[in-house]
């Protein structure tokens, strides 16, 4: 973990300021449309008000949790929007309502955060840092929001994944490459993966350019599990066909990856519907990874 595993000091910095914008003052009490469309679930939503390196003012990250107590085994959804985009938009298509079916059919809790990808100075982040550190939406999410989220129970890469849709689905490929030991899944729904600045994040940098390019560097998600999901009549020629290329880019580079088309267009009920499907995929490799744990343990006496 790169940016989370620092100096005692800078760990001890960004804990205390993770506390004091979160807790308490930082979490959000919904609006009554909003409790009464959440009102009998089993999990609970809340809005976390966060504080990235560069930001000025706090950004919103939207979070499901199942019933029960926290703990570091609890797996975490770390999701990106699209732009134009904010946090809240897969709870406003239902996001809330499908997480406690799954609970119902008896699905493994897991944790769902939907973090804010809006930039301050630049209309477009694509979750990414800039060229001059002037926003630094890439840091917004690992250094802030993974520690409001998780906070005294922080996961490892196995028991957390990063998906996002459109933009997200860029943006989510980008930060796990480029925080390697950070995220053991990445789901990319109707994403790219090759640069499209329209605000000049990247300030024509050939080399910062390059560093967020992913089908530059496929290798660099080596050790993560990838799906990459993508609508079949998708009208913008910058995501047409990219699911398959990327695809071919990582099995040569050795990295395990899926990939699923199915019909649709690119749009938020096709999104959902991916997700639904992600949320299967996500399941079947943590409760691989559960298993195996489990007999390494049993074989090696270990607890």
């Amino acid at each position: 973990m790169r940016r989370l595993l620092r100096s005692l000091d800078g760990l001890a910095v960004i804990g205390v300021f993770c506390v004091l914008m979160v807790l308490p003052s930082g979490v959000t009490r919904l609006s009554d449309s909003d409790a009464m469309a959440t009102a009998g679930l089993k999990g609970t939503v809340s809005v976390l008000q966060i504080r990235g390196p560069s930001d000025r003012q706090r950004h919103p990250v939207w979070v499901w949790r199942p019933p029960g107590p926290d703990s570091a085994t609890i797996d975490v959804v770390y999701f990106l929007h699209g732009y134009p985009g904010t946090a809240q938009d897969p709870f406003q298509y239902g996001l809330a309502q499908d997480l406690d079916k799954l609970l119902d059919e008896g699905y493994p809790p897991f944790v769902f955060a939907s973090v804010d990808g809006n930039g301050e100075r630049h209309s477009d982040t694509e979750w990414a840092n800039s060229y001059n550190g002037n926003e630094q939406v890439m840091d917004r999410v690992v250094d802030a929001a993974i520690p409001a989220v998780e906070g005294t129970h922080m996961r490892d890469a196995a028991h957390r994944a990063i998906a996002g849709f459109s933009m997200g689905g860029y943006g989510a490929m980008n930060i796990a490459m480029q925080n390697p030991g950070v995220f053991g899944q990445v789901v990319s729904i109707s994403g790219y993966f090759v640069v499209n600045d329209l605000s000049g994040m990247f300030g024509g940098r050939p080399s910062v350019i390059a560093a967020n390019t992913p089908s530059a560097h496929p290798w660099r998600a080596r050790g993560m599990d990838v799906l990459l999901e993508q609508d079949a009549s998708d009208p913008y020629s910058l995501i047409r066909g990219q699911a398959a290329e990327m695809a071919g880019l990582l099995r040569k580079s050795d990295v395990p990856v899926t990939v699923h088309i199915m019909p649709g267009t690119h749009d938020w009920a096709y999104a959902m519907r991916a997700l639904q499907y992600a949320f299967g995929f996500l399941d079947r490799n943590w409760r691989a990874a559960a298993a195996a744990d489990a007999g390494w343990n049993l074989t090696s006496g270990g607890s």
